[in-house]
């Protein structure tokens, strides 16, 4: 009679060859430990991947239904009990805002940017009680990596009351999405992805437009900075502290720092009085905590909306932050702009 050989099942084989097994020698030991080691690290980063990509996925499609909402293209179940109540509650708020309020009534406005046919930014604002909660938190309350586009809890957004600089944060999403494409307006230095020309980006969309509940509003761009938030890498200029101004002597001083920083002047010119916008989000490419920030002045009563961008030209030497100067050179010459671009103003 023939002997036979049980062969051992196939997974107790595969676990043998993989798992480190008794009687395995040393060698082969420390081959199972750094090859399951290398299989945890390609399954962890698989499912980040396939999450991040779906949370995007996900992100897109609500933020695509938020817009045909807000723009009037979709089809809207309405609670017309809950309308009503918005109405009484929200008795000056424009109508088309109504059912984004039946969302969620953190909602105070709506900002575009780019053509009309097809902007590059096109996203409902929210405001809550603190600047931490839309960071990672979709429109819904629902946890998003991409977050919402919100403005400064510290300057309530009310019928009465529109702040003097309503500052509005945004992530720099690298599928191009929220502020992104904000970056396109600087004169790119970067070390991984050369050089661009943010002029010619302004000249094309030199306007903002914020919608609130209460007023629709059109912004004239008139700076954009690189700026630095944390001291080790120089100095931080706090342009967040610019939320409200309690003499001319302030808002000329806080404007005259912004100037000192744009890559690119303009012919928009500012006073005292004048409300301003300041779209914030971060940059990637730099290797440090840095923002980059455009600000716009809202067209005024009986003013031209229009922008001659035939007059912008770019600033020759924006005051950097000492980073940026140890990585590409040079330093910063001095303030050399007109003094006319804020008025009745002198340095």
């Amino acid at each position: 009679m023939a002997n036979f050989v049980e062969k051992e099942n196939i997974f107790l084989r595969i676990a043998k060859y993989l798992i480190p097994w008794k009687g395995d020698k040393p060698a082969e030991i420390v081959r199972k430990v750094i090859f399951l080691a290398a299989a945890v690290v390609l399954v962890v980063s698989l499912v980040t991947i396939i999450a991040f990509f779906g949370g995007n996925a996900m992100d897109s499609k609500l933020n695509n239904q938020i817009s045909e909402i807000y723009h009037g293209t979709a089809s809207v179940t309405i609670d017309e009990v809950k309308q009503e109540q918005l109405a009484k509650e929200y008795p000056e708020v424009n109508e088309k805002f109504l059912p984004l309020l039946e969302q969620n009534e953190d909602v105070i406005g709506w900002i575009t940017m780019g053509d009309p046919d097809d902007p590059f930014i096109d996203y409902v604002v929210v405001q809550g009680d603190d600047n931490d909660f839309y960071l990672d938190h979709n429109l819904n309350g629902e946890y998003s990596k991409t977050g919402t586009v919100f403005a400064d809890y510290r300057e309530k957004i009310t019928p009465e009351y529109t702040p003097a600089n309503t500052i509005l944060y945004g992530h720099n999403v690298q599928s191009g999405e929220y502020f992104a494409k904000l970056t396109r307006y600087f004169n790119y230095r970067s070390v991984n992805y050369g050089s661009s020309d943010g002029l010619e980006w302004y000249k094309k969309y030199p306007t903002i437009t914020f919608n609130t509940l209460y007023k629709d509003s059109t912004y004239k761009i008139f700076a954009g900075m690189l700026v630095n938030t944390d001291e080790k890498d120089g100095e931080v200029f706090y342009y967040l502290q610019g939320r409200k101004f309690s003499n001319k002597a302030e808002f000329d001083d806080y404007i005259a720092q912004i100037l000192d920083r744009t890559t690119f002047y303009t012919d928009v010119d500012l006073k005292y009085g004048d409300n301003l916008i300041t779209l914030s989000t971060c940059i990637l490419d730099y290797g440090i905590n840095a923002r980059w920030v455009i600000f716009g002045r809202e067209v005024r009563e009986g003013e031209d909306p229009t922008v001659d961008v035939s007059k912008a030209y770019e600033n020759p030497d924006p005051l950097y932050f000492d980073y940026y100067y140890n990585v590409y050179g040079g330093s910063w010459g001095g303030r050399k702009w007109d003094e006319d671009m804020i008025y009745d103003y002198h340095y």
